[in-house]
């Protein structure tokens, strides 16, 4: 049994992560979230508020927090956090370990530009893309097209533009720096987002891919699915990735093929769907990340269905009051 920390537990894959702890391990969970009254605070077995990742009081008042409640690893599911990683190692003891890929491979899935260009020099099929900085070169024949940001998360601010001239009325609209914006491919078919489940020592443990059936924000309503071509699309990619540790691939099938559009370099949102399936990526690598010896899963559940709902915490006045 470990002590472990939870970021984000005001958001789907914070509170999905405390959940799952909860119910398939005996590991003790810290919730911590930016806002006082996040719900997850009172689901998990303690909880605090900190400043956001990026603020400079950051690190200091995580690291504070593992002190107090004897943390025996961190598990970050935010990605303002990812990108404020080194100075949380920097406050952290060494042996307490953050449960995250390698700092290079957060650095290129941050940037959704550098992910297109980083797998399609690798050869995997990803949507044609380019920065809206580069709008005069694209031929009419290429659209319909989406407009998203270059760093985000949770499907915001992705918009579909029909021809050049819709492109150019919503570049126009936005205060947005056309250097920090995409223009991408729009393929149509079916949405996957994938679990793929990788040690320390960069040992492929499980690939669990996931259709997302309904989307607001993040899945509502997920399956998992024994999908060849996601399947081998994503094990190609950690080959090529090598990102020693959790990673989520977002793709569209169309025609059989996988089209990469994102990854997300932690835990996702159906991660808890991941660990129902029978393979637990939350423990298997807070266990791995420990110095445990894990073994790969056989196999994972398919056809099993997450369906997302609203639910509620009942929380007596004095552990509330003042953090409205």
């Amino acid at each position: 049994m470990a002590t472990v920390l939870v970021t984000g537990v005001g958001g789907a894959t914070g509170i999905g992560a405390v959940r799952s702890l909860h119910e398939r391990t005996d590991h003790d969970c810290i919730g911590v979230d930016m806002d006082p009254t996040a719900a997850g605070l009172h689901l998990a077995d303690a909880g605090d508020s900190v400043p956001p990742a990026t603020d400079d009081a950051w690190a200091v008042a995580m690291q504070s927090l593992v002190a107090a409640h004897d943390v025996d690893a961190v598990v970050p599911t935010v990605d303002e956090e990812l990108a404020a990683l080194p100075s949380l190692y920097e406050a952290l003891p060494s042996d307490v370990p953050v449960v995250a890929p390698s700092l290079d491979v957060i650095d290129v899935a941050l940037d959704k530009y550098r992910t297109y260009h980083r797998l399609a020099n690798a050869g995997h099929v990803v949507p044609e893309t380019w920065l809206a900085t580069e709008r005069d070169t694209i031929d009419r024949s290429a659209f319909p097209l989406l407009v998203k940001p270059r760093r985000g998360r949770g499907s915001r601010g992705i918009e579909r533009v029909d021809g050049p001239d819709e492109l150019t009325d919503h570049l126009a609209a936005t205060d947005r720096d056309p250097a920090e914006l995409l223009v991408q491919e729009f393929i149509d078919g079916t949405e996957y987002t994938t679990s793929v489940v990788a040690t320390r020592d960069d040992r492929l443990l499980s690939v669990v891919p996931k259709e997302a059936v309904r989307k607001e924000g993040s899945t509502v309503t997920g399956v998992t699915r024994r999908c060849g071509a996601v399947a081998e699309s994503c094990r190609a990619i950690h080959e090529t990735l090598r990102p020693k540790g959790p990673i989520n691939v977002q793709q569209i099938v169309a025609d059989g093929v996988a089209h990469t559009i994102e990854i997300n370099p932690r835990f996702s949102s159906t991660s808890c769907l991941t660990a129902a399936a029978g393979v637990d990526e939350f423990d298997l690598l807070i266990r791995d990340a420990l110095g445990a010896s894990v073994a790969a899963p056989s196999s994972f559940e398919a056809d099993l269905y997450i369906r997302r709902y609203d639910d509620h915490v009942f929380v007596p006045g004095e552990a509330f009051e003042g953090t409205e």
